[in-house]
């Protein structure tokens, strides 16, 4: 076995030294970039004859390549005034918001498309509100709707069990753009809510002057729950609901401190979208309280209950 392969290995070195194998050569760092400088030199050459954009093409003068420049300018300007005339400059809040979701229906990107994340100028951020912010962007507070949502069917859920126990709710409004959704939402509450468009001083707390005697007397002037949609800019009434022990519930922005009102709902206070969704949720959890409150009142007389 080991003089058989002795005889074998002359014979496999006269096979190697017969075939002429390629041992590719070493590429040196040199050579590298010497390659690379050719290729370099050669895209720099081709650039150089390539004509720049809106240069003259071959066999074109310089006045024929100013009118085709031209001409394509005026066709770019055309197309982009096209494009902007199908793009509505503003989306108009609904009057009677028709696809206003339940609260239990109500979802992030519902909240997102109406802009209530966005917050004011992160330099008016005011420091209690800090925990209701995602982050900033665009020197703008981002609120964090990841709060806004689960706050917003809370207070839904109380504003539907207050009503339910035939409670009253008051909601306040004084922006312009205010009148209609307090509408809407008077017309879902029925004799449940009452609606204030422009805060009088002394409504809650002087009664007297505005409702006489007889009111002071069983306090029936006074409402269960306040609803503020800009309660920033209705601190009168606040305080009013506090001194009377009315538990209120507000759409509080970056620039607001939260502990103004009772139940804060952290979102864009400034958007009249953000307000119809925020008031619509509330609306129509009263009025499924109002459904409630009825069907028990049915079940325990037996009859027919108007409210």
């Amino acid at each position: 076995m080991a003089s058989t392969s002795k005889a074998a290995i002359p014979a496999v070195r006269t096979t190697l030294s017969s075939k002429a194998v390629a041992i590719p050569a070493r590429r040196t760092f040199a050579a590298s970039i010497r390659s690379f400088a050719e290729g370099d030199a050669a895209e720099s050459s081709t650039a150089r004859s390539t004509a720049p954009r809106g240069a003259a093409e071959v066999g074109e003068s310089t006045e024929d390549a100013w009118k085709r420049n031209m001409e394509e300018v005026r066709e770019w300007r055309r197309r982009r005034d096209v494009q902007r005339s199908k793009l509505p400059l503003f989306l108009p809040p609904s009057a009677t918001a028709p696809n206003a979701p339940s609260p239990l229906r109500l979802s992030l990107s519902t909240l997102l498309a109406s802009g209530a994340a966005l917050g004011h100028a992160s330099s008016a951020l005011h420091p209690a509100y800090l925990p209701y912010t995602y982050g900033t962007r665009s020197g703008l507070s981002i609120i964090d709707l990841d709060q806004t949502l689960p706050i917003l069917r809370r207070t839904a859920a109380l504003v539907r069990d207050l009503v339910k126990e035939d409670g009253v709710v008051m909601i306040v409004g004084s922006r312009a753009g205010h009148g209609k959704l307090l509408k809407r939402a008077r017309e879902r509450m029925g004799d449940s809510a009452y609606v204030v468009e422009e805060w009088m001083p002394g409504t809650l707390t002087n009664s007297v002057t505005f409702f006489g005697v007889a009111p002071m007397q069983n306090q029936a002037h006074l409402p269960d729950l306040a609803i503020f949609l800009n309660p920033s800019e209705n601190l009168g009434a606040i305080r009013e609901c506090t001194a009377k022990n009315i538990p209120t519930i507000g759409i509080v922005d970056s620039d607001t401190d939260p502990r103004i009102v009772t139940y804060p709902i952290p979102a864009n206070m400034e958007s009249i979208r953000t307000a119809e969704l925020i008031l619509s949720t509330l609306s129509i959890a009263g009025e499924e309280g109002r459904r409630l409150r009825r069907q028990a009142r049915i079940a325990r007389t037996g009859g027919q209950s108007r409210r």
